[in-house]
């Protein structure tokens, strides 16, 4: 067990703090499958440089955001993504063990739904992932790349694992769109390949999702929870 994983362990989960999951889409059972706590400053100091740096030696600046673990293929914590539940922060971290395994926020739940053969939804954030959750068929799984980008090691992941089709769910912002369709660089004048070329490069079959209702599935949510979702994305 890693510092990471055992420091996470430690910790619980407020009620305020899963009122607020809850309230932005998380299923009890993503909340639970994927082990979300509330950071509760370590007994010990750290002994990671790049955590001290940016988190304080017990992970102080951390105290009471929400965290969702980073979980690899193998079910191991790799990092996480943490929210401030008062205000619009964000930030993640990732241990040396991410360089080599894909980045993605609810593989902990998803992955037996890969193996079973499921479709595969790729989202921005954590709450595009939950709101997507109420509408794609239960068959299907649903991750969060956290940005608008699928890396090598995602599109690795993917091409190893999904059977079926990837659906690509950006959000329909400029960053989002660049993230599935590719853009051209106005600095080099070259294409850059979206997720969509990626994709289909290593022989997936993969589409971009249209949508209206909001800039993205979380804001979907926020303005008519479930059934607004499942009007905007009416697939299940």
């Amino acid at each position: 067990m890693s510092w990471l994983s055992d420091a996470l362990e430690k910790c619980d989960l407020p009620e305020k703090v899963e009122d607020h999951l809850l309230g932005r889409g998380l299923k009890e059972s993503t909340i639970k499958s994927e082990q979300m706590v509330s950071w509760t400053p370590t007994e010990e100091i750290v002994d990671e440089g790049s955590f001290v740096y940016r988190y304080g030696e017990h992970g102080e600046r951390l105290e009471g955001m929400a965290i969702c673990p980073a979980w690899s293929p193998k079910g191991k914590i790799i990092g996480f993504e943490a929210r401030d539940t008062t205000k619009k922060f964000i930030t993640d971290y990732r241990l040396p063990e991410a360089a080599w395994n894909p980045f993605w926020l609810g593989l902990n739940q998803a992955m037996q739904k890969i193996w079973d053969g499921g479709d595969v939804w790729v989202s921005e954030g954590l709450f595009d992932m939950s709101a997507l959750e109420w509408a794609v068929p239960e068959t299907d799984a649903v991750l969060s790349s956290v940005r608008a980008k699928l890396t090598r090691r995602h599109v690795e992941f993917l091409q190893r694992f999904c059977k079926g089709h990837v659906h690509m769910v950006y959000d329909r912002d400029e960053a989002g769109r660049h993230g599935v369709l590719g853009y051209i660089d106005e600095a080099t004048g070259k294409r850059r390949w979206g997720a969509l070329d990626s994709l289909r490069h290593v022989g997936l079959k993969c589409r971009d999702v249209p949508y209206n209702g909001g800039k993205d599935p979380g804001e979907i949510w926020d303005y008519g929870g479930v059934i607004a979702v499942r009007k905007a994305f009416p697939f299940n």
